[in-house]
């Protein structure tokens, strides 16, 4: 994700972090808002936990924080062998017409977790991904849904098949998923630099 700060208009800024603002915001962060809905952990983070889009609404009607997100740039390429879908966004965030923070989020196919998707093992018998495999043999392992059925470990439907991260042939449902977050990630990143809230919050990917 890229990232640009603009901090504008001293007299806004002062007043969003003065003290008595600054303590009504951890009163708000403790009192309002909710874990894993505003907030949570999330893979691959560590310490603070990430803010979610709720919890920079949330912040963003607290302060009074009015944001306007503008496409940067975009590329979209249908037809390439792997198809690529780019977007950057541009959240800027407004106190009483007066501008606080800019920031820019971006996002694109070629990210692992929209590029790739992970196949496992499906069952012959009844179709779902829940096989796993013992010392002498497949199991279909019913505790994750599946049926419970058993294969030899030479059962050529089950270790013909491909396993492991494969190109996602489903990348154009994707796109929209795509634009979205690239717009999230500008306003959470410009919430978090208007706030100060990154004392209690970091941001995905950071």
């Amino acid at each position: 994700m890229e990232e640009r700060i603009t901090t504008a208009h001293r007299s806004a800024t002062a007043i969003v972090h003065s003290p008595e603002y600054q303590g009504k915001l951890r009163s708000f962060v403790t009192g309002q808002m909710v874990k894993n809905v505003d907030y949570g952990a999330v893979p691959g983070t560590e310490g603070k936990p990430t803010l979610f889009k709720s919890g920079a609404e949330k912040l963003c009607r607290f302060f009074g924080l009015a944001p306007d997100i503008k496409p940067v740039k975009e590329i979209e390429d249908f037809f390439r062998d792997e198809p690529l879908f780019y977007y950057r966004y541009r959240c800027e965030l407004y106190w009483q017409r007066e501008l606080i923070a800019t920031c820019e989020g971006s996002c694109n196919s070629w990210e692992k977790k929209y590029r790739y998707r992970e196949e496992k093992r499906s069952c012959p018998r009844c179709g779902n991904q829940t096989i796993r495999s013992g010392e002498r043999e497949f199991y279909c392992w019913k505790k994750i849904g599946g049926c419970g059925a058993r294969f030899p470990l030479t059962f050529e439907q089950i270790v013909s098949q491909k396993v492991g991260f494969v190109p996602n042939p489903e990348i154009f449902d994707q796109v929209n998923t795509i634009q979205k977050m690239a717009q999230k990630r500008a306003l959470i990143g410009a919430v978090l630099i208007a706030t100060g809230a990154s004392e209690f919050f970091n941001q995905e990917g950071f």
